[in-house]
C-alpha cells in the first residue's frame, strides 16, 4: 500500500491535480486499516468455520462501504461535488486492498479442498 501511495502521490503531482493531501492520506489509512482488520477476521473465521468464510467476506465488504459512507464520504462532499480525481483517490487504495483480500481468500478456500 505504501508503494501505491507513493505512485499515486507522484501521479497527482505530475498531472498537477488538486486534491487535499489530508483526503488522500485519510483514504489510504482507512483502506489499509479496514483491509488489515477484516483480513485478520477472515483468517480467524476460516480457521474456526471455513464454510462461513465467503459469507463473512461479503459481510465485511458491505461493512467497508457502510464505514466509507459514514467516515470518509462526508470529506468528499465538502464542496458538494464529487470529482473524478476524488473518486480515484478512494478507489485506488480500495481496489488494491480488495484485490489482496480476494487473493488471500482464494488461497484459503483452495487450501481446504
Amino acid at each position: 500500500m505504501a508503494i501505491l501511495f507513493g505512485l499515486h502521490t507522484s501521479a497527482l503531482a505530475y498531472f498537477d491535480a488538486k486534491i487535499f493531501q489530508e483526503l488522500l492520506i485519510t483514504c489510504y489509512v482507512f483502506n489499509t486499516l479496514t483491509a488489515i482488520l477484516f483480513l485478520g477476521f477472515l483468517l480467524w473465521v476460516s480457521r474456526i468455520n471455513p464454510a462461513l468464510t465467503g459469507w463473512i467476506f461479503l459481510l465485511t465488504t458491505a461493512l467497508k462501504f457502510m464505514l466509507f459512507f459514514i467516515i470518509v464520504y462526508p470529506l468528499f462532499q465538502f464542496d458538494k461535488e464529487t470529482k473524478t480525481i476524488e473518486f480515484f483517490t478512494f478507489f485506488t487504495p480500495y481496489s488494491l486492498a480488495l484485490f489482496s483480500e480476494i487473493l488471500q481468500l482464494s488461497k484459503i478456500l483452495n487450501a481446504d479442498k
